[in-house]
């Protein structure tokens, strides 16, 4: 449900998982060298280090994980380096596997990183985090993902819904097509189907900007517009307005034909017609833009 993206938790220490990370302090730099430099201890008060996760719905591989830092209140934006480790939270003691680096993208109303864990079963995932600041201080902080063996959202590779999308050919009111207050018009143009016979690469994006009540979600829209703007006529966008009417609020059809657990939720769609990219969550114009151009390629 919608919900689940606009009252994002911030999740705070998991135990186990505190453990194993403080455990790996010893262990050897050629079993885990990200780990050598971690710090022996968290901090706790209103300046702690707190992650907020910002979608949901992963699919077991590597999904891609988008999240929130914040220090206090305030998210950071100017972190030095985000590095993350997977722990199977399958048994007692949380395993380590997979370690790698986040990347940040500030160019979004609220700074969030991403990271492509190796994810390799269902059930939960402990992710433990340390973030240099540029001043080479370290803090560390937890929290938890749950991998689904069968997602609900069309995934890579996967041909989404043919959907026959409200347009303006077929509701010239574009108040009607949108919450958005500064519409591009561009975006309601075409239906999904008739996208997904034109050859070109295409971006659908469900969102509502003007309903969803979380910094994370609105901007968007903005974003996808942005690219629009710079990418042109090379590829077709459409925004799919999460409600049908908004007096009283109604769930578009499309909602449930994609199987959309939330909002928003991107994806780019090659010239096979196929998901190229799953973009749930936050979206800056940098991140489109790269899920984009290599699709743009002839």
């Amino acid at each position: 449900m919608v919900s689940v993206y606009r009252k994002f938790q911030i999740i705070r220490i998991w135990p186990l998982v505190l453990a194993a990370l403080l455990a790996a302090c010893a262990a050897p730099a050629t079993l885990v060298p990200t780990m050598a430099a971690m710090p022996t201890a968290m901090e706790t008060g209103p300046n702690a280090l707190s992650v907020a996760v910002a979608s949901n719905d992963f699919g077991t591989g590597s999904p891609r994980v988008p999240f929130v830092l914040f220090k206090g209140a305030q998210a950071i934006a100017d972190a030095r380096s985000v590095t993350v480790a997977a722990y199977d939270l399958a048994s007692g003691t949380p395993a380590q596997g997979w370690t790698g680096a986040a990347v940040g993208y500030n160019d979004y109303d609220i700074p969030y990183w991403v990271v492509y864990p190796e994810l390799p079963h269902a059930g939960f995932w402990g992710l433990g985090v340390i973030v240099t600041a540029a001043d080479n201080s370290q803090q560390t902080a937890q929290f938890t993902v749950e991998v689904l063996a069968d997602p609900s959202a069309p995934q890579i590779g996967e041909k989404p819904p043919a959907s026959r999308n409200r347009t303006l050919s077929t509701e010239p009111d574009l108040a009607r097509l949108t919450s958005d207050t500064a519409p591009e018009p561009a975006l309601y143009q075409l239906t999904v189907a008739q996208a997904l016979d034109s050859g070109k690469p295409t971006v659908v994006t469900f969102a509502t900007p003007a309903f969803c009540t979380s910094r994370l979600c609105t901007p968007v829209v903005n974003s996808v517009k942005t690219v629009f703007h710079s990418v042109g006529a090379a590829a077709n966008f459409i925004h799919i307005e999460v409600y049908k009417t908004f007096d009283p609020l109604v769930y578009a059809d499309e909602m449930d034909e994609w199987h959309l657990q939330g909002e928003p939720f991107t994806f780019v769609i090659g010239r096979d017609g196929k998901v190229a990219a799953l973009l749930g969550g936050p979206l800056s114009p940098r991140e489109l833009d790269q899920a984009l151009e290599p699709l743009l390629k002839p």
